[in-house]
């Protein structure tokens, strides 16, 4: 008999954190369509510049309906993929598209300067250069 108990008393409990983790999962989700793509740029930024601050000159960040951008160079393979690595994780990113450089270049035709990278001429430079980016 006490086991039955035990074993009523375990499903009921564990039913009930179910219950309550299913409404705080439901209150945690974000609204994508209150979701900038300035403020997705901007949550990037903030990881680069409290990691790779002396590189942040020569790193763009540009996000177009979730689609998040990042262009220019940095100093290595790993930092690349690091910085890619935030950008996924950030809440309503729906694509990361990496074209980051381990070698500084010129600019080539269809380029624009933007701080020590190349973007395409049609594109805005979000350029962050100092604390806070925006």
């Amino acid at each position: 008999m006490t086991n039955n108990l035990s074993i009523k008393a375990f499903i009921v409990g564990f039913s009930m954190m179910l219950i309550f983790s299913a409404g705080a999962f439901a209150q945690s989700k974000t609204d994508c369509s209150k979701v900038t793509d300035k403020e997705i740029v901007k949550q990037i930024y903030d990881k680069i510049m409290a990691k790779y601050s002396s590189q942040v000159s020569h790193i763009n960040v540009r996000a177009a309906s979730g689609v998040v951008t990042v262009e220019g160079w940095v100093t290595s393979k790993s930092v690349k993929k690091e910085i890619e690595k935030w950008a996924k994780k950030i809440k309503c990113v729906k694509k990361v598209v990496n074209t980051l450089g381990t070698v500084p270049t010129g600019c080539s035709e269809g380029y624009k300067q933007c701080g020590d990278t190349c973007i395409p001429e049609k594109e805005t430079c979000n350029l962050c250069r100092s604390l806070p980016c925006f």
